[in-house]
Protein backbone atom coordinates (compact mmCIF):
# COMPACT_ATOMS: atom_id res chain seq x y z
CA UNK A 1 0.00 0.00 0.00
CA UNK A 2 1.40 3.37 -1.04
CA UNK A 3 1.15 5.88 1.80
CA UNK A 4 0.49 9.37 0.47
CA UNK A 5 0.50 12.89 1.84
CA UNK A 6 -0.75 16.07 0.17
CA UNK A 7 0.73 19.50 0.78
CA UNK A 8 -1.87 22.15 -0.02
CA UNK A 9 -5.59 21.43 0.20
CA UNK A 10 -7.01 23.94 -2.25
CA UNK A 11 -8.86 22.91 -5.41
CA UNK A 12 -6.07 20.63 -6.64
CA UNK A 13 -5.34 19.06 -3.29
CA UNK A 14 -8.98 18.10 -2.85
CA UNK A 15 -9.10 16.75 -6.41
CA UNK A 16 -6.16 14.44 -5.71
CA UNK A 17 -7.57 13.38 -2.34
CA UNK A 18 -10.81 12.28 -4.01
CA UNK A 19 -8.93 10.47 -6.77
CA UNK A 20 -6.77 8.49 -4.35
CA UNK A 21 -9.94 6.87 -3.00
CA UNK A 22 -10.35 5.06 -6.32
CA UNK A 23 -6.84 3.61 -6.41
CA UNK A 24 -6.92 0.35 -4.43
CA UNK A 25 -3.18 0.20 -3.74
CA UNK A 26 -2.82 3.70 -2.30
CA UNK A 27 -3.96 5.40 0.88
CA UNK A 28 -4.06 9.07 1.79
CA UNK A 29 -2.74 9.24 5.35
CA UNK A 30 -2.11 12.94 5.95
CA UNK A 31 -2.49 16.45 4.54
CA UNK A 32 -0.98 19.83 5.32
CA UNK A 33 -2.76 23.13 4.89
CA UNK A 34 -1.98 26.48 6.57
CA UNK A 35 -5.60 27.68 6.63
CA UNK A 36 -7.09 26.12 9.75
CA UNK A 37 -10.71 26.06 8.56
CA UNK A 38 -9.75 24.29 5.35
CA UNK A 39 -7.49 21.90 7.23
CA UNK A 40 -10.27 20.95 9.64
CA UNK A 41 -12.72 20.38 6.80
CA UNK A 42 -10.29 18.16 4.92
CA UNK A 43 -9.17 16.06 7.85
CA UNK A 44 -12.81 15.32 8.62
CA UNK A 45 -13.87 14.71 5.03
CA UNK A 46 -10.96 12.46 4.12
CA UNK A 47 -10.42 10.94 7.60
CA UNK A 48 -6.69 11.72 7.71
CA UNK A 49 -4.18 13.42 9.97
CA UNK A 50 -3.75 17.14 9.41
CA UNK A 51 -0.81 19.49 9.81
CA UNK A 52 -0.68 23.26 9.45
CA UNK A 53 3.03 23.00 8.67
CA UNK A 54 4.15 20.69 5.85
CA UNK A 55 7.55 20.34 7.52
CA UNK A 56 5.93 18.57 10.46
CA UNK A 57 4.05 16.24 8.12
CA UNK A 58 7.23 15.32 6.25
CA UNK A 59 9.16 14.72 9.47
CA UNK A 60 6.50 12.90 11.46
CA UNK A 61 4.69 10.80 8.86
CA UNK A 62 5.99 7.62 7.23
CA UNK A 63 5.17 8.62 3.65
CA UNK A 64 6.04 6.84 0.42
CA UNK A 65 5.06 9.83 -1.72
CA UNK A 66 3.84 13.39 -1.39
CA UNK A 67 1.73 15.48 -3.75
CA UNK A 68 2.83 19.11 -3.82
CA UNK A 69 -0.35 21.07 -4.57
CA UNK A 70 0.61 24.40 -3.04
CA UNK A 71 0.55 27.72 -4.99
CA UNK A 72 2.90 28.16 -7.96
CA UNK A 73 5.64 29.88 -5.96
CA UNK A 74 5.62 27.44 -3.00
CA UNK A 75 6.92 24.14 -4.38
CA UNK A 76 10.67 24.28 -3.87
CA UNK A 77 11.20 23.77 -0.14
CA UNK A 78 8.54 21.08 0.13
CA UNK A 79 9.96 19.10 -2.79
CA UNK A 80 13.55 19.34 -1.53
CA UNK A 81 12.67 18.37 2.06
CA UNK A 82 10.63 15.39 0.86
CA UNK A 83 13.23 14.20 -1.66
CA UNK A 84 15.98 14.39 0.96
CA UNK A 85 13.92 11.97 3.07
CA UNK A 86 13.51 9.60 0.11
CA UNK A 87 9.85 10.49 -0.44
CA UNK A 88 8.65 10.30 -4.05
CA UNK A 89 7.07 13.43 -5.56
CA UNK A 90 4.17 14.54 -7.70
CA UNK A 91 4.72 18.29 -8.07
CA UNK A 92 2.08 20.54 -9.59
CA UNK A 93 3.08 22.68 -12.53
CA UNK A 94 4.89 24.98 -12.75
CA UNK A 95 7.72 22.93 -11.26
CA UNK A 96 9.18 26.16 -9.84
CA UNK A 97 9.02 29.87 -10.58
CA UNK A 98 12.76 30.46 -10.97
CA UNK A 99 15.51 28.54 -12.71
CA UNK A 100 17.61 28.56 -9.53
CA UNK A 101 14.84 26.83 -7.57
CA UNK A 102 14.15 24.39 -10.41
CA UNK A 103 17.84 23.48 -10.66
CA UNK A 104 18.09 22.94 -6.90
CA UNK A 105 15.01 20.73 -6.95
CA UNK A 106 16.30 18.72 -9.92
CA UNK A 107 19.68 18.17 -8.27
CA UNK A 108 18.14 16.87 -5.05
CA UNK A 109 15.72 14.61 -6.95
CA UNK A 110 18.59 13.13 -8.96
CA UNK A 111 20.85 12.74 -5.93
CA UNK A 112 18.18 11.08 -3.80
CA UNK A 113 16.98 8.89 -6.70
CA UNK A 114 13.33 9.48 -5.83
CA UNK A 115 10.73 9.35 -8.58
CA UNK A 116 9.35 12.76 -9.49
CA UNK A 117 6.44 13.53 -11.78
CA UNK A 118 5.51 17.10 -12.71
CA UNK A 119 1.80 17.83 -13.14
CA UNK A 120 1.71 18.50 -16.88
CA UNK A 121 -1.76 17.01 -17.00
CA UNK A 122 -2.44 17.66 -20.69
CA UNK A 123 -0.13 14.74 -21.48
CA UNK A 124 -3.09 12.68 -20.24
CA UNK A 125 -5.76 14.80 -21.95
CA UNK A 126 -7.49 12.67 -24.60
CA UNK A 127 -7.30 15.13 -27.54
CA UNK A 128 -3.55 15.58 -27.11
CA UNK A 129 -2.97 11.89 -26.46
CA UNK A 130 -4.78 11.15 -29.72
CA UNK A 131 -2.29 13.15 -31.80
CA UNK A 132 0.96 12.35 -29.96
CA UNK A 133 1.87 9.26 -32.01
CA UNK A 134 0.71 10.85 -35.27
CA UNK A 135 3.03 13.79 -34.73
CA UNK A 136 5.91 11.53 -33.78
CA UNK A 137 5.42 9.33 -36.84
CA UNK A 138 5.49 12.31 -39.18
CA UNK A 139 1.87 12.07 -40.24
CA UNK A 140 1.78 15.81 -40.92
CA UNK A 141 5.36 15.99 -42.14
CA UNK A 142 7.97 18.30 -40.67
CA UNK A 143 6.43 20.71 -38.18
CA UNK A 144 6.79 24.32 -39.30
CA UNK A 145 4.90 26.16 -36.59
CA UNK A 146 2.69 25.74 -33.55
CA UNK A 147 0.12 28.31 -32.46
CA UNK A 148 -1.62 28.00 -29.14
CA UNK A 149 -3.69 29.97 -26.69
CA UNK A 150 -4.87 29.20 -23.21
CA UNK A 151 -7.02 31.86 -21.56
CA UNK A 152 -9.03 31.96 -18.35
CA UNK A 153 -11.95 34.12 -17.42
CA UNK A 154 -11.29 36.87 -14.91
CA UNK A 155 -12.96 34.67 -12.29
CA UNK A 156 -9.68 32.76 -11.91
CA UNK A 157 -7.33 35.58 -10.78
CA UNK A 158 -10.01 37.55 -8.91
CA UNK A 159 -12.05 34.85 -7.16
CA UNK A 160 -10.55 31.38 -7.58
CA UNK A 161 -6.95 32.21 -6.63
CA UNK A 162 -6.16 34.27 -3.56
CA UNK A 163 -2.51 34.43 -4.65
CA UNK A 164 -2.83 35.57 -8.29
CA UNK A 165 -0.64 38.63 -7.63
CA UNK A 166 2.22 36.29 -6.71
CA UNK A 167 2.24 34.51 -10.04
CA UNK A 168 1.45 35.28 -13.70
CA UNK A 169 -0.66 33.70 -16.42
CA UNK A 170 2.62 32.51 -17.95
CA UNK A 171 3.47 30.40 -14.92
CA UNK A 172 -0.12 29.34 -14.35
CA UNK A 173 -1.20 28.71 -17.96
CA UNK A 174 1.65 28.91 -20.49
CA UNK A 175 3.42 26.13 -18.61
CA UNK A 176 0.78 23.79 -20.06
CA UNK A 177 1.15 24.99 -23.65
CA UNK A 178 4.92 24.98 -23.67
CA UNK A 179 5.13 21.51 -22.18
CA UNK A 180 2.76 20.35 -24.92
CA UNK A 181 5.11 21.67 -27.59
CA UNK A 182 8.15 20.03 -26.01
CA UNK A 183 6.30 16.74 -25.44
CA UNK A 184 4.65 16.51 -28.84
CA UNK A 185 7.77 17.39 -30.82
CA UNK A 186 10.67 16.31 -28.62
CA UNK A 187 12.42 19.54 -29.61
CA UNK A 188 14.42 21.97 -27.49
CA UNK A 189 13.53 25.67 -27.25
CA UNK A 190 16.56 27.93 -27.77
CA UNK A 191 15.10 31.44 -27.86
CA UNK A 192 12.14 33.35 -26.41
CA UNK A 193 10.66 36.73 -27.26
CA UNK A 194 7.63 38.06 -25.44
CA UNK A 195 5.52 41.02 -24.47
CA UNK A 196 2.93 41.49 -21.78
CA UNK A 197 0.39 44.00 -20.55
CA UNK A 198 -0.79 44.98 -17.08
CA UNK A 199 -3.98 47.03 -16.95
CA UNK A 200 -7.26 45.44 -15.88
CA UNK A 201 -6.02 43.33 -12.98
CA UNK A 202 -3.77 46.10 -11.69
CA UNK A 203 -6.82 48.36 -11.59
CA UNK A 204 -8.43 45.77 -9.32
CA UNK A 205 -5.44 45.70 -6.99
CA UNK A 206 -3.89 42.51 -8.41
CA UNK A 207 -0.41 43.30 -9.69
CA UNK A 208 0.06 40.74 -12.42
CA UNK A 209 -0.24 40.52 -16.19
CA UNK A 210 -3.58 40.54 -17.94
CA UNK A 211 -2.06 38.95 -21.03
CA UNK A 212 1.27 37.64 -22.29
CA UNK A 213 2.21 36.78 -25.87
CA UNK A 214 5.38 34.78 -26.54
CA UNK A 215 7.21 33.49 -29.57
CA UNK A 216 9.60 30.57 -29.15
CA UNK A 217 12.24 29.32 -31.56
CA UNK A 218 13.16 25.63 -31.45
CA UNK A 219 16.52 24.09 -32.21
CA UNK A 220 15.48 22.99 -35.72
CA UNK A 221 14.00 26.36 -36.66
CA UNK A 222 10.40 25.51 -35.79
CA UNK A 223 8.58 28.49 -34.31
CA UNK A 224 5.74 28.57 -31.84
CA UNK A 225 3.47 31.42 -30.84
CA UNK A 226 1.64 31.36 -27.51
CA UNK A 227 -1.00 33.63 -26.03
CA UNK A 228 -2.42 33.63 -22.55
CA UNK A 229 -4.88 35.99 -20.87
CA UNK A 230 -6.54 36.12 -17.49
CA UNK A 231 -9.26 38.66 -18.18
CA UNK A 232 -11.89 36.99 -20.37
CA UNK A 233 -15.42 37.90 -19.20
CA UNK A 234 -17.14 35.48 -16.87
CA UNK A 235 -19.94 35.00 -19.42
CA UNK A 236 -17.67 32.86 -21.62
CA UNK A 237 -18.96 29.35 -22.41
CA UNK A 238 -16.32 27.80 -20.14
CA UNK A 239 -13.90 29.05 -17.52
CA UNK A 240 -10.98 28.33 -19.86
CA UNK A 241 -10.35 28.47 -23.59
CA UNK A 242 -7.58 26.19 -24.91
CA UNK A 243 -6.89 26.04 -28.63
CA UNK A 244 -3.81 24.48 -30.16
CA UNK A 245 -2.75 24.12 -33.78
CA UNK A 246 0.23 22.31 -35.25
CA UNK A 247 1.09 23.05 -38.87
CA UNK A 248 3.42 20.74 -40.76
CA UNK A 249 4.69 20.41 -44.30
CA UNK A 250 2.13 17.69 -45.07
CA UNK A 251 -0.84 18.55 -42.89
CA UNK A 252 -2.04 20.03 -39.63
CA UNK A 253 -3.86 19.33 -36.39
CA UNK A 254 -6.34 21.63 -34.66
CA UNK A 255 -7.29 21.00 -31.03
CA UNK A 256 -10.12 22.94 -29.39
CA UNK A 257 -10.79 22.12 -25.76
CA UNK A 258 -13.51 24.72 -25.37
CA UNK A 259 -15.84 23.07 -27.87
CA UNK A 260 -16.36 19.70 -26.22
CA UNK A 261 -19.07 18.39 -28.59
CA UNK A 262 -22.04 19.18 -26.35
CA UNK A 263 -23.66 22.63 -26.54
CA UNK A 264 -26.38 23.54 -24.06
CA UNK A 265 -29.13 26.06 -24.73
CA UNK A 266 -31.27 27.55 -21.99
CA UNK A 267 -31.17 30.84 -20.15
CA UNK A 268 -27.57 30.94 -21.35
CA UNK A 269 -25.89 29.27 -24.32
CA UNK A 270 -22.86 27.37 -23.15
CA UNK A 271 -20.58 24.45 -23.84
CA UNK A 272 -20.96 21.55 -21.45
CA UNK A 273 -17.67 20.34 -20.01
CA UNK A 274 -17.41 16.70 -21.11
CA UNK A 275 -13.69 15.87 -20.85
CA UNK A 276 -13.18 13.90 -17.67
CA UNK A 277 -16.84 13.02 -17.23
CA UNK A 278 -17.00 10.15 -14.69
CA UNK A 279 -18.06 6.86 -16.28
CA UNK A 280 -19.81 4.28 -14.11
CA UNK A 281 -18.55 6.23 -11.11
CA UNK A 282 -14.92 6.11 -12.25
CA UNK A 283 -12.91 9.31 -12.51
CA UNK A 284 -11.52 9.92 -16.00
CA UNK A 285 -10.16 13.49 -16.03
CA UNK A 286 -6.57 14.17 -17.11
CA UNK A 287 -5.21 15.05 -13.63
CA UNK A 288 -6.72 11.88 -12.19
CA UNK A 289 -5.28 9.73 -14.97
CA UNK A 290 -1.95 11.45 -14.39
CA UNK A 291 -2.07 10.61 -10.68
CA UNK A 292 -2.90 6.98 -11.41
CA UNK A 293 0.08 6.66 -13.78
CA UNK A 294 2.32 8.17 -11.09
CA UNK A 295 1.10 5.55 -8.63
CA UNK A 296 1.56 2.82 -11.26
CA UNK A 297 5.11 4.08 -11.77
CA UNK A 298 5.82 3.72 -8.06
CA UNK A 299 4.44 0.20 -7.92
CA UNK A 300 6.18 -0.94 -11.12
CA UNK A 301 9.44 0.91 -10.34
CA UNK A 302 9.26 2.96 -13.55
CA UNK A 303 10.55 6.51 -13.67
CA UNK A 304 7.85 8.99 -14.76
CA UNK A 305 8.12 10.47 -18.27
CA UNK A 306 6.92 13.92 -17.16
CA UNK A 307 9.91 14.11 -14.87
CA UNK A 308 11.85 16.69 -12.90
CA UNK A 309 14.05 17.50 -15.90
CA UNK A 310 10.94 18.32 -17.96
CA UNK A 311 9.85 20.60 -15.12
CA UNK A 312 13.28 22.25 -15.04
CA UNK A 313 13.22 22.88 -18.81
CA UNK A 314 9.71 24.30 -18.60
CA UNK A 315 10.82 26.67 -15.85
CA UNK A 316 13.81 27.86 -17.89
CA UNK A 317 11.59 28.68 -20.86
CA UNK A 318 8.95 30.57 -18.89
CA UNK A 319 11.61 32.47 -16.97
CA UNK A 320 13.10 33.50 -20.34
CA UNK A 321 9.66 34.72 -21.43
CA UNK A 322 9.47 36.99 -18.39
CA UNK A 323 13.04 38.19 -18.96
CA UNK A 324 12.15 39.05 -22.55
CA UNK A 325 9.17 41.14 -21.41
CA UNK A 326 11.38 43.08 -18.99
CA UNK A 327 14.24 43.56 -21.47
CA UNK A 328 12.07 44.31 -24.46
CA UNK A 329 13.93 41.86 -26.69
CA UNK A 330 14.75 38.21 -27.36
CA UNK A 331 16.42 35.98 -24.76
CA UNK A 332 18.56 32.95 -25.55
CA UNK A 333 17.92 29.93 -23.35
CA UNK A 334 20.90 28.14 -21.84
CA UNK A 335 20.43 24.70 -20.38
CA UNK A 336 22.67 24.51 -17.31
Amino acid sequence: MIRLGIAGMGIRGKLYANAIKQYPKAQLVSVSEPVQVTLDQCTEKFDVKGYKDYKEMIEQEDLDAIIVATPDFAHCDIAIRAAEKGIHLLVEKPFATSSDEAKAMLEVVEKSRVKCMVGFENRWNMPFVSIKDAVGQGEIGHIITMNARLNDTIYVPTKMLSWAAETTPAWFLLSHLIDMSCWLTGKKVINAQATGIKEKLVSLGIDTYDSIIAMLTFEDGTIGSYTTSWVLPECMPMIYDLKYEIIGTEGCFYVDLQDQMVHEGGKLYKHRHTLGTPVAGRLTAAPELMLYEFLDNLIDDIYPAADAYAGYVNTLIIEAIHQSIHRGGPVNIEYK
